[in-house]
């Protein structure tokens, strides 16, 4: 019975976090409350997937940002401004809708020419 119990326990939990994504930089979150994405208005270091899958566009600019960790999960992001923040590394490899992304991030991998087909706009 306490098997069964610890395995159901497990599974809650597996389904409950999978439904979230970690925001681990509070100015990041606030940005997502402003701009109308975190539908619980509340900065508690997640915003619901279903909140971010379908953005298209997040214009960050100037947010005293200093971590995108939990930018992998908008899907459908074709276009990013996150200049004038304090970032030191961007990871846009899971975001493979991107054509336009802005930054200033001193230590950012830009790659190849052919390796992506987005413009990248310091």
């Amino acid at each position: 019975m306490k098997t069964l119990l610890a395995l159901i326990f497990t599974l809650f939990f597996t389904l409950c976090y999978a439904q979230t994504v970690k925001i681990t930089d509070r100015n990041f979150e606030k940005a997502l409350i402003d701009l109308k994405i975190d539908s619980d208005q509340t900065v508690n270091g997640v915003v619901l997937r279903s909140d971010v899958q379908s953005v298209t566009s997040l214009d960050l600019y100037n947010r005293r940002i200093k971590s995108l960790k939990g930018i992998e999960a908008f899907y459908s992001l074709t276009y990013l401004d996150c200049r004038k923040n304090y970032l030191r590394r961007l990871d846009l490899s899971k975001n493979i809708n991107l054509t336009t992304v802005y930054s200033e991030v001193n230590d950012v991998f830009k790659p190849r020419e052919n390796s992506y087909a987005f413009n990248w706009l310091d």
